[in-house]
């Protein structure tokens, strides 16, 4: 039983890892340069891949997703196209950002915690299967 519980939530953390490795390197590519304003400061970006991670960590508990989507959605004249020559300069991708935001929680939500809870139920199905037939 012990080890059916750690092999499934590591396969679920391992699962998790990716997809949030994935996103990460996404969120760093797309809104790396983004100009700071509201939620977006100096802890809470994309400009390297460990804040990355750490913003993602919090979009998985839902806690202000919307006031960092916020800033990712900002267009000139808030922000300078040019900015140190990047192809979008330090303004958002208002289109791309939702799709990001969108995609991320669904499969978060829908696909990972959903995995969890099926471990958990299903370890706690068998514990009982094995109560019942007095294995424990």
């Amino acid at each position: 039983l012990i080890s059916s519980n750690i092999s499934g939530l590591a396969i679920c953390v391992y699962v998790d890892g990716i997809l949030f490795f994935i996103y990460a390197i996404i969120g760093m590519t797309l809104f790396g340069h983004v100009k700071h304003r509201g939620a977006l400061n100096d802890q809470v970006n994309f400009e390297t891949f460990g804040r990355s991670m750490q913003l993602l960590f919090r979009l998985t508990t839902s806690a202000g997703w919307n006031d960092v989507l916020e800033p990712l959605l900002v267009t000139p004249p808030y922000c300078d196209p040019h900015y140190r020559d990047l192809p979008n300069g330090n303004c958002g991708h208002p289109f791309v950002a939702i799709i990001y935001f969108v995609s991320f929680i669904i499969i978060n939500y829908m696909i990972v915690i959903n995995m969890y809870i099926a471990i958990i139920l299903e370890n706690f199905n068998q514990a009982h299967q094995e109560e019942e037939i007095g294995i424990v």
